[in-house]
């Protein structure tokens, strides 16, 4: 019978085989709707950095997934972004909070502003100086280049790729982030360089250099349309009944804005471009939070630039938020100056070394507003601040260095951290790590165990392991909602209350 078989069907199967093998097959429906808990984790981060504009969010979450998708097409750019909006609105920033997050540094990116290469003779900038000219060099290779070298800025061309090494230099991560601002104020020449290197993902410099751009995120900033914004929104009448200022809806000005892009460019420059995105305006709510982020901004460079031995805590209270907030019409392109002007400039005079009643190490400096004056009010409480007086006096080795501060930077925040616990505002967090295997789990585990302990000073209520795959391990601890933010950022986990069904996970096992 298995003969007669084998000769039906040639290959020697029972007939009852080949029914079963022409069964569908059973499928699971992928869910792309919903956040994985690394992208979670990622979209959390972003949002304490860039307020009010969920379609940048979710620009980043795309970088993110590109960056990690092995399938990629890697003869293109990683992606390439235009924002379009009013002058002064924080376009850019998004490059900044790619580099934060990718890099640890909002600075850790090159910035090419199109204005400086209006005519064909700034190019040079760009492109580099060819043999024969001034600032010619000789092709380098900056991946065999020592560490101290590439530490040096490489004055041949701004997009070389040792200058956008060297700006990431202290990051472990290879991806490049390129802010080109207002670019639709540029040349010609400067229009065909960057569509070249859009079309290619790579461009070769007058010193025959190839430089590449296929693990590149380029962040284009405009304000294409915004002039006919601008003067649909201020009306058209002339004479007694003139136009009232109107305000034009997301969509109204996003149509503007295509228009004036298909007017601006030809189809081969729109077509390369991943995403447009228009900037939304913001209401007073997330003006505000800005405000708060600008605050905090200025607790971290206390923390960070103090002299050992002058850490101080300021708290600037609500009441002197909304005044800042007054101050700069609820307009963000205002806050800097007016953060300046009203608490930065009193600061300088209030830590000044000749002022008898400056600011000491271990004070509360506390801002409020009277909600009637001009001006915020500044008091000192002596001694009230939130300082560790044994981080103070850490061995000093050779002085202090950039690298040393880090550390006393980092030893600081936790002090405060510890020293604002209280029991009404600790809650129960646990922390679920996940690896590939079980000695790469039991390692992450301990390191975060004992650093959870030692450094935050928290106490694990319980643990349990799991040894089988998935391996993942989940620590119990009580904490403040500030420690587990700074637990979040250190590890690159998400970290919410057990209360709402928490998983943390590791995202870096996803990277």
């Amino acid at each position: 019978m298995s003969s007669t078989t084998a000769t039906r069907n040639g290959r020697g199967d029972k007939p009852g085989d080949r029914n079963r093998k022409r069964m569908e097959p059973v499928f699971d429906v992928v869910d792309l709707d919903t956040l994985t808990p690394a992208e979670e984790a990622f979209g959390d981060e972003f949002d304490t950095q860039l307020i009010g504009q969920p379609e940048a969010r979710e620009i980043a979450l795309e970088v993110r997934s590109r960056m990690n998708n092995p399938m990629r097409n890697k003869k293109f750019p990683l992606g390439i972004f235009l924002l379009v909006g009013k002058s002064r609105r924080g376009k850019s920033l998004l490059a900044q909070v790619l580099a934060k997050m990718l890099h640890g540094d909002d600075e850790a990116l090159t910035r090419v502003t199109s204005e400086d290469y209006y005519d064909e003779s700034q190019m040079n900038d760009l492109r580099g100086a060819p043999p024969k000219y001034v600032g010619h060099r000789e092709p380098v290779d900056v991946r065999s280049m020592k560490r101290e070298k590439l530490a040096q800025v490489d004055g041949y061309s701004k997009i070389s790729e040792w200058n956008r090494i060297r700006v990431r230099l202290n990051s472990a991560c290879e991806i490049d982030v390129v802010v080109i601002e207002e670019f639709s104020k540029s040349g010609l020449d400067f229009y065909k360089f960057w569509m070249e290197v859009f079309d290619k993902g790579k461009k070769t410099l007058a010193n025959g250099e190839l430089v590449d751009f296929t693990n590149t995120v380029f962040i284009l900033t405009d304000n294409l349309g915004m002039d006919e914004v601008e003067k649909e929104e201020e009306g058209s009448s002339i004479g007694f009944g003139s136009g009232q200022k109107k305000v034009l809806s997301h969509e109204q000005i996003t149509t503007i804005v295509q228009k004036s892009m298909r007017r601006r460019y030809k189809p081969e420059f729109r077509n390369r471009i991943d995403r447009m995105v228009v900037y939304r305006e913001l209401s007073a709510e997330d003006t505000l939070k800005i405000v708060d982020i600008n605050v905090q901004q200025l607790y971290d460079r206390i923390i960070d630039q103090m002299p050992r031995g002058d850490d101080f805590t300021m708290d600037v209270r609500p009441c002197a938020r909304k005044f800042l907030l007054k101050a700069a019409e609820e307009d963000v392109a205002n806050l800097k100056r007016v953060i300046l002007q009203h608490v930065e400039g009193p600061l300088g005079r209030i830590l000044a070394k000749d002022n008898p009643n400056r600011v000491l190490g271990g004070d509360l400096l506390r801002v409020t507003w009277d909600g009637k004056s001009d001006k915020l009010t500044f008091a000192i409480a002596r001694g009230e601040g939130d300082v560790d007086e044994n981080i103070e006096g850490l061995m000093r080795v050779l002085g202090d260095t950039s690298e040393s501060m880090k550390g006393v930077a980092y030893q600081r925040r936790l002090s405060k951290l510890r020293g604002a616990m209280t029991r009404e505002n600790t809650k129960e967090w646990a922390v679920t790590v996940q690896a590939n295997d079980r000695d790469e789990l039991m390692m992450e585990t301990y390191t975060i165990q004992d650093e959870l302990k030692q450094h935050y000073g928290l106490k694990i209520s319980n643990m349990s392991i799991n040894f089988e795959a998935p391996y993942e391990a989940t620590i119990v601890v009580k904490a403040t909602r500030d420690q587990m933010d700074m637990v979040s950022q250190q590890y690159g986990v998400t970290v919410k209350e057990m209360s709402r069904a928490l998983v943390v996970v590791n995202p870096k096992k996803n990277n």
